[in-house]
């Protein structure tokens, strides 16, 4: 953990393009080792992208990989640098009015962030003027769950856990009119979810969100952090949420979230984390594909 530590802080002390440029050679690297995380990318890339030629699948793989190496690097950038020079870099903010009305509205608004981008970078431009909280399912490792907290504290927000306490803290917060963010692309337990349609694949989808925003009236928008070149920084996408989200039909609003979803990945689908088990669990009791 120390050495952990130690090497968040050295990526910090690196210019943003030099240290994009380290977590670029590292996912090169994990493109040139074809493992698990390649694998992965490319299964999760011809089912999401089958109308793709096989040439524009292997670029966008390998795209894709480079994307999660600079983001992993960023983070020690951004959870170190002083929260100012990071908010600096933050160059371009289209749908800010959406956001600054629904925070004006007087109601509870949650922010739905894909992993996309840099989705850790979301919390400082939403925890200006309001408090923000976000949601997070603990890490394995219950000694890096805490320096992931003490780092992302660094960007203001506050973290609710995915458990009975944390969820009725966050629709408490919601109803009083404050900020919540919440992940929507990991798969939940088979309790908590409903097969919905991503990319046109059933995918296990969580059920909390809409039932969030159904109880507690918030307005739901998309935010993305996307990452521009050269080191320039984040331009901040705010997107609108199509109504059925906040639903009474949990399919209906399952189906809306991924199709929200997919509308963010369009943005910069080289930037989504492509590495992840999205279609693990199967609704029909068929091979899970990434066992190929």
């Amino acid at each position: 953990m120390q050495l952990t530590r130690l090497l968040a802080r050295m990526l910090s002390w690196l210019p943003l393009r030099m240290n994009q440029a380290v977590g670029a050679f590292v996912g090169f690297c994990a493109w040139l080792l074809n493992g698990k995380l390649r694998r992965i990318t490319e299964i999760n890339l011809d089912i999401c992208y089958p109308d793709l030629s096989e040439t524009q699948r292997r670029k966008l793989c390998r795209d894709s990989l480079i994307e999660t190496g600079k983001q992993l690097t960023e983070c020690a950038w951004i959870w170190h640098r002083p929260f100012e020079q990071t908010e600096r870099r933050i160059l371009e903010i289209p749908g800010q009015q959406l956001m600054l009305d629904a925070q004006e509205s007087g109601k509870g608004c949650l922010f739905v962030s894909p992993h996309l981008g840099n989705w850790e970078l979301c919390s400082a431009p939403l925890s200006k003027g309001k408090p923000f909280t976000y949601f997070y399912r603990s890490p394995r490792n219950p000694r890096l769950d805490s320096v992931l907290i003490r780092w992302r504290a660094h960007l203001r927000g506050h973290p609710a856990s995915l458990d009975a306490a944390g969820i009725r803290r966050g629709l408490k917060i919601l109803k009083s009119g404050g900020i919540v963010g919440i992940l929507p692309d990991q798969e939940p337990d088979r309790p908590n979810g409903i097969f919905a349609p991503f990319f046109g694949k059933p995918a296990l989808t969580i059920t909390l969100l809409s039932k969030l925003a159904q109880r507690s009236g918030a307005t739901v928008l998309y935010c993305v952090a996307e990452r521009l070149p050269k080191g320039k920084g984040w331009r901040f996408h705010i997107l609108p949420a199509d109504e059925a989200v906040s639903g009474s039909d949990a399919l209906q609003a399952a189906t809306a979230l991924n199709s929200g979803v997919e509308r963010c990945i369009a943005l910069c689908p080289e930037q989504y984390l492509w590495s992840y088990k999205r279609f693990n669990t199967t609704h029909d009791g068929a091979p899970r594909p990434y066992a190929r």
